[in-house]
């Protein structure tokens, strides 16, 4: 009995051994295969301590999006040249002593467009010139960006329209269009941090017989009549009582400086732009003041739009007495431009420089002949 039971014990033994044997490839396969599907699996995380993922970025306008995409590629650019549309224009720009060219030109002095009027029963064409410059400051991403995108943005709106009086809603056209591109730009500023603003003076020239001028900031635009300036701008600053009560109602403050206008929150004098977002809740905004139309006459011989840098050293009427005096030597007028912020730059300016001159041709009548008649 003692034998069969050391025979019972020692095949119970083999048996269990036996049984482990296949138990442990059975829970060895399943681990690998647990393993194999985490590892193949996407879904199944296999990290320990996983990393909270980042909140998602807020989707950017497409506009604004390849405005500041433009932006940031040129913000580094020192350039002292104009890569912007200037149609049949004289005009000048130079660095002067600043670090960097934050003015743009753009301009088109034949634009034709087309609009339905109320009385033809079809399209009219009219001709309108368009003059427009910025002066950027923090850099000139806002006016690098208005100057490329404001003939483009003028002209959508008034494409094809249906207007009873045509040149008035030129003129308000202008303002929403200066408006739409002080947001456009706001958007992309304030996604991607740019602190840049640019002001912003525009005249538009209709049919060759009548004149007007949207501004916004400090920079100017003037008519030499006769030799005499007539200024067709008013300085955004605090100067002004109606500009500096607006302002501190806003919770703006002015910082009082020597000899010149007080600074806004200590920064700069101007309290209209286009951009200078950080300051918008102070008060600065890109709504521009607009003249009325103002019917050209035979003394009429340039209108005049600068960047505010002429006028560090040179008054408007002594811009016209420069011209006036140039006048007898027959000069193209971009020769007489070039001659202009020379003069500005040697009398002692600072700032960069940039002028277009527009000489006007108004002849006594004939344009006003071609003028729509319900207008």
């Amino acid at each position: 009995m003692a034998r069969r039971r050391d025979a019972v014990h020692s095949l119970d033994i083999k048996q269990v051994r036996a049984n482990w044997k296949i138990k442990s490839v059975i829970i060895c396969g399943l681990i690998i295969s647990v393993l194999v599907g985490i590892l193949t699996n996407p879904n199944v995380s296999y990290v320990t301590n996983p990393k909270p993922e980042p909140d998602p970025e807020p989707e950017l306008d497409p506009e604004a999006e390849k405005i500041a995409h433009a932006l940031l590629s040129s913000l580094h650019k020192k350039t002292t040249t104009l890569s912007n549309p200037t149609q049949n224009c004289h005009f000048a720009s130079i660095q002067g002593r600043r670090s960097y060219q934050e003015d743009r030109v753009t301009c088109d002095l034949d634009l034709n467009i087309p609009f339905f009027g109320p009385n033809s029963g079809g399209i009219e064409v009219v001709k309108v010139g368009a003059v427009a410059v910025f002066d950027g400051h923090i850099g000139s991403a806002a006016s690098d960006m208005a100057s490329r995108i404001f003939l483009d943005k003028f002209l959508l709106k008034n494409y094809g329209e249906q207007s009873s009086n045509f040149t008035e809603f030129l003129k308000s056209s202008l303002v929403d269009t200066i408006e739409d591109i002080d947001v456009a730009f706001s958007k992309a500023a304030f996604e991607y941090h740019l602190y840049s603003g640019s002001t912003a003076v525009v005249a538009l020239v209709y049919n060759n017989s009548k004149a007007l001028v949207a501004n916004v900031g400090d920079s100017k635009a003037f008519i030499c009549s006769a030799s005499l300036a007539k200024e067709l701008t008013r300085d955004h600053n605090a100067d002004r009582s109606d500009e500096r009560a607006r302002v501190e109602a806003s919770g703006g403050e002015f910082t009082p400086i020597y000899d010149a206008p007080d600074l806004l929150m200590g920064h700069f004098p101007i309290t209209r732009a286009i951009g200078d977002v950080p300051l918008k809740q102070y008060g600065i905004i890109a709504t521009p003041e607009v003249t009325d139309w103002l019917q050209l006459t035979s003394k009429d011989e340039f209108l005049v739009v600068a960047s505010d840098g002429i006028f560090e050293s040179l008054s408007p009427q002594k811009v016209c007495d420069f011209l006036n005096e140039a006048e007898g030597q027959h000069l193209d007028p971009s020769v007489l431009a070039q001659q202009l912020i020379q003069k500005a730059y040697l009398d002692g300016s600072t700032d960069n420089l940039s002028v277009v001159l527009v000489p006007l041709a108004y002849s006594g009548g004939s344009a006003v002949d071609d003028l729509p008649t319900d207008i």
